[in-house]
């Protein structure tokens, strides 16, 4: 994080948002390295071959994206946006639930996504299939209520092998990012934004049992079914989550900054 007291929160440095924001740098460096180690007839030069001629051979890139596809949220109107690039997915999940035990088996997984330009597929693919074994894990097992309980990966309910579909597929859709690397964005967090759900809504349109409350363990499933059966919802009391949206602009419609 950087020091918010000296300048604006711009987020942590993850692996999508430093690829972002650091892959046109490396790419300048990359290309100032490059020039350098031609020669004139268009071969390359050694390490060797650039040390005996004094070239340097370090290279500091650099690339800003102040105000780059930003624009900072109106506090009249709360209209903005922040964010330069994005990334979209969706999903499609499969299951087979036992209606005797209420357990949930996954048997496929797709998913649709725009991550950009793609450059290296097969990272693309491991963070796509390991994204989506994690959702499985969501819907269906991982918990972290107790930290005296949930002290290791297995007790955390974290999907093991024989709970992941051999049946996992990842299109693509390339649409170049313009400020991007390459046009690419970032794509990590796209595969664990909303698997878990299309999981949940297999369930339900299996079963016609609504979870509310993650994961969607055996018992629960197998409950929301009994209470079906008794012409019962399970769906809870409507809680307060904070203000609604339009109440807020209201608000600040009439208190304008």
């Amino acid at each position: 994080m950087n020091d918010t007291k000296l300048c604006p929160d711009t987020g942590i440095a993850a692996a999508s948002r430093s690829h972002y924001m650091a892959g046109n740098a490396t790419i300048d460096a990359a290309r100032q390295l490059k020039d350098a180690m031609r020669k004139p007839d268009g071969t390359y030069r050694t390490y060797d071959e650039m040390k005996a001629e004094g070239i340097p051979t370090k290279y500091v890139g650099l690339h800003t994206l102040t105000n780059t596809g930003c624009k900072g949220n109106d506090p009249n109107t709360g209209v903005g946006d922040p964010t330069p690039a994005y990334m979209y997915a969706i999903f499609l999940g499969e299951v087979d639930v036992d209606p005797s035990t209420g357990k949930t088996k996954v048997l496929s997984m797709v998913s649709v996504s725009d991550v950009g330009v793609i450059a290296n597929r097969l990272a693309v693919d491991g963070q796509a299939y390991g994204g989506m074994s994690h959702t499985i894990g969501f819907a269906l097992s991982e918990h972290y209520e107790d930290p005296t309980k949930d002290i290791s990966i297995k007790a955390c309910g974290i999907p093991e092998i024989e709970d992941i579909p051999d049946k996992l597929e990842s299109v693509y859709v390339e649409n170049p990012r313009p400020d991007g690397p390459f046009g690419s964005s970032g794509c990590s967090e796209a595969y664990q934004s909303s698997g878990h759900m299309a999981i949940i809504n297999a369930i339900h349109d299996a079963t016609g049992v609504r979870i509310y409350d993650l994961p969607a363990t055996p018992q629960k499933v197998k409950a929301g079914m009994e209470a079906l059966a008794q012409g019962k919802s399970l769906k809870p009391e409507k809680y307060f989550l904070g203000s609604d949206l339009y109440d807020e602009l209201e608000k600040i419609e009439d208190n304008p900054v």
